[in-house]
């Protein structure tokens, strides 16, 4: 059974690295052992990687998938705990980037709380459901940037209101 971590947590960012690179390469990137490797993703363990490791682990990940879990998750945690302070409007782009990224954790949290191998079988657990829920707020925070950005973007800052379009391949 699989353990329902903290969306955005480096607990969820080192079962992330496992998965992408395998807890064998993962624990030879970082010159530690495949088991402290799995212990990093478990929030009732003691210990966390140091920066250094972590650093590894995301530059092994993102030379093989394009991904760096632990430079995520750190981003979503800082942005998550300086919404209050202004901060300028980002690159409508590099907002945009932040989607593929939170829709996929959502999904795979979904994924994992509806397995036959889960907790309370194809039911959700509250604390899967806590975990979703989460991760959906992120998703309405992630579209809140994307969608401040158009508006920063947009020349005479006035909010741009979605207008209909035909679909593609309709006539």
């Amino acid at each position: 059974m699989t353990k329902m971590r903290v969306p955005d947590s480096f607990e969820e960012a080192a079962l992330e690295t496992v998965r992408l690179l395998s807890a064998q390469e993962a624990a030879k990137v970082a010159g530690l052992s495949p088991q402290t490797l799995r212990d990093y993703s478990d929030a009732d363990r003691p210990g966390r990687p140091t920066l250094q490791t972590a650093l590894a682990l995301d530059t092994a990940c993102y030379e093989q998938t394009g991904r760096a879990p632990f430079f995520e998750s750190y981003t979503r945690q800082l942005a998550a705990r300086t919404r209050r302070s202004q901060r300028p409007v980002g690159d409508v782009l590099v907002e945009a980037l932040d989607l593929p990224g939170a829709v996929g954790r959502l999904l795979d949290l979904i994924r994992r709380s509806r397995a036959a191998e889960s907790p309370s079988g194809r039911g959700i657990t509250a604390s899967e459901g806590s975990a979703i829920m989460k991760a959906i707020k992120l998703q309405r925070r992630e579209l809140d940037d994307v969608e401040a950005a158009v508006v920063a973007a947009t020349e005479d800052g006035v909010e741009v209101r979605p207008t209909t379009t035909p679909e593609i391949g309709r006539d």
